[in-house]
């Protein structure tokens, strides 16, 4: 008897024994794919995921990398097979999903596109739902359907106030509709938020621009030019923009000196005004900065976590935007100010927060 309880325990240790091997092997395939997939050698990648595979074809994130390797090199159908086998391991795999969802997109098969992507972004759990909205966003201007392009670009940068990509994405499309305002506020919150980079500033001068700020444009194009990051390609762009800033600002001044004749000749025309009438200005209205918290899905988990706030933290509140609730903290009349909070939330509560202009 005790022979036989021996052997079996031989066995058992003899299998945990391989299964440790064998998941080392695997994830040394898997670690040097992502190396080569991060430095973007796809056939490297794809030839060390696929040994991966082979070792542990139960494991769904190698056949979710593998995939990711096959959509880069332009193999679809395999990448879809890839993803479609990480999905029959774990169906609740949504990364998996949204990679597929993605996939579809540029392959431009974007009704499948669609279907997936929106599946995928009923996961409450998923921690890339900003992606998932840009690609879904994206397979919608494909379609032609440029309000719900706009609709869910800007959701994916309320999940993710610093997604680069979508932000500038989002910011272009403003422009294109006109809407300088709303473009303006999303570049100056990225450069609010250290995302500050030649490129945004150029953006930045350029919305100035077309609202008719010219001083406050040629001092950002004079900052451009002055910073050693900015390249040949940023500078030429500042150039050309400048010169039609001069241009404009010339045509500006010739319009003054002709309404100044018109007006000064309807001035002479009018009966002298009380000197006791005084002109009312109207109030300036002054910025007010704010740190956004988190962005939710539902009011109900916006406010569960406005509720955990209001302990430690005051003036804490949700605000609805774009069908997405926003917790807001704090009022605060200059962005050096709402700076200087931001760091005080991360050091002493490990919060980390956005400065967004109210």
């Amino acid at each position: 008897m005790k022979r036989s309880i021996f052997f079996i325990f031989l066995v058992l240790l003899s299998c945990a024994v391989k299964d440790e091997q064998t998941a080392k092997e695997w994830q040394y395939y898997y670690d040097m794919g992502m190396s080569s997939y991060v430095a973007k050698n796809y056939s490297d990648a794809i030839a060390n995921f696929f040994r991966a595979t082979q070792i542990a074809p139960k494991e769904p994130k190698v056949w979710n990398a593998l995939g990711l390797a096959y959509t880069e090199a332009k193999e679809f159908q395999k990448a879809e097979s890839s993803f479609q086998k990480a999905l029959e391991i774990d169906p609740a795999y949504t990364e998996a999903k949204m990679n597929l969802g993605i996939l579809y997109y540029k392959a431009k098969d974007y009704e499948k596109a669609k279907n997936i992507l929106e599946d995928a972004l009923k996961d409450e759990t998923f921690s890339q739902k900003h992606m998932a909205y840009y690609y879904l966003a994206k397979v919608y201007k494909a379609l032609g359907e440029d309000n719900k392009y706009l609709e869910n670009l800007e959701k994916a940068t309320a999940y993710n106030p610093l997604f680069l990509e979508a932000q500038m994405e989002l910011a272009e499309e403003y422009e294109r509709r006109g809407e300088y305002e709303k473009a303006k506020y999303v570049y100056t919150t990225l450069l609010n938020n250290n995302v500050d980079i030649p490129l945004v500033s150029l953006s930045l001068a350029r919305v100035n621009f077309e609202l008719g700020n010219y001083e406050e444009s040629k001092s950002i194009i004079k900052s451009i030019l002055e910073r050693k990051d900015s390249d040949n390609f940023v500078k030429s762009q500042a150039y050309s923009l400048l010169n039609k800033i001069l241009i404009a600002q010339q045509e500006r001044y010739i319009r003054s000196l002709s309404k100044g004749v018109e007006k000064k000749m309807e001035e002479e025309q009018k009966p002298t005004t009380s000197p006791f009438t005084k002109e009312v200005q109207p109030p300036v209205q002054e910025k007010v900065y704010a740190i956004q918290l988190g962005s939710f899905s539902s009011y109900e988990r916006a406010d569960a976590f406005k509720k955990k706030l209001e302990g430690s933290l005051k003036d804490v509140r949700v605000v609805e935007q774009s069908g997405i609730y926003k917790v807001i903290y704090g009022r605060f009349t200059s962005r050096e100010e709402a700076e200087k909070k931001k760091k005080d939330l991360l050091k002493n509560f490990n919060i980390l927060g956005f400065i967004v202009e109210q």
